[in-house]
């Protein structure tokens, strides 16, 4: 796989940035300010113990290629609503249960739909960077078209629950990518992976029409015009369960 792109996937300008995998927000607030003398630990399939000085480092971004507009002007109210609900979900007094009510309204107090459209562009964007970086064979058009026309992806839907753990420990970063076998010289119609930031974990799936699976149920979509946000248990989730057929 050849992880760079020398155009922007998204506007097809130049591409300068790297979005970074897990937002540098959501790290600075677990982590601070990372330094060569205080740095961060990176652990993936790859590598164990990976020093990262700095939360502009190269190996915290996805090797999928943006410009600069894209990644700031274009994407920025995604980024920043994004931001707003990460902050809610972590800082919440009561504890995030699986089953628990999430009310947007009392984040987004204004425009909420709209708001919460731009937290599923932002995912979007992610996953977009996520496929041109490692040549996943998913349609990438309709995520260029939803960024570009600020409209949402139809096949893209996310599940919040409570922050997954591994050995006792919160899970922080973006796992790997489980997809449903593609056809020949054609594309995935099913794809999960998530985003953990302490306390919250994010399952964000892209399902195809006619796609039945065990994960999509209780997803939440733009599209439903729900402002409410039931947290699951994405504990149990894993390829062999959670991401079967109902079929």
């Amino acid at each position: 796989m050849s992880p760079i792109h020398a155009t922007c996937w998204i506007c097809g300008g130049a591409a300068s940035t790297g979005e970074h995998m897990t937002k540098r927000s959501d790290l600075r607030s677990v982590f601070g300010t990372a330094t060569q003398s205080t740095p961060l630990y990176v652990h993936n399939a790859a590598r164990q113990n990976f020093h990262v000085g700095s939360l502009d480092a190269k190996v915290l971004k996805s090797p999928g290629r943006i410009c600069a507009y894209c990644n700031n002007a274009r994407t920025q109210p995604h980024d920043l609503s994004w931001e707003r609900l990460s902050q809610a979900l972590r800082n919440r007094t009561t504890a995030v249960a699986p089953g628990s009510l999430l009310r947007t309204t009392r984040i987004f107090r204004y425009d909420t739909r709209h708001e919460m459209l731009n937290v599923h562009l932002y995912f979007v964007k992610l996953f977009g960077c996520h496929i041109a970086g490692s040549n996943i064979p998913i349609d990438i058009s309709g995520f260029r078209n939803a960024i570009m026309n600020g409209r949402p992806h139809p096949c893209v839907y996310l599940k919040f629950g409570c922050g997954r753990k591994f050995g006792g420990m919160p899970l922080i970063g973006m796992s790997d990518m489980w997809l449903a076998p593609a056809p020949p010289c054609g594309f995935s119609t099913f794809a999960t992976w998530f985003y953990d930031i302490e306390r919250v974990s994010i399952n964000v799936m892209f399902g195809a029409d006619g796609e039945k699976r065990i994960g999509l149920s209780g997803a939440w979509h733009p599209r439903q015009g729900t402002t409410r946000l039931t947290m699951a248990n994405l504990w149990y989730i894993d390829p062999e369960r959670a991401d079967a057929s109902e079929r």
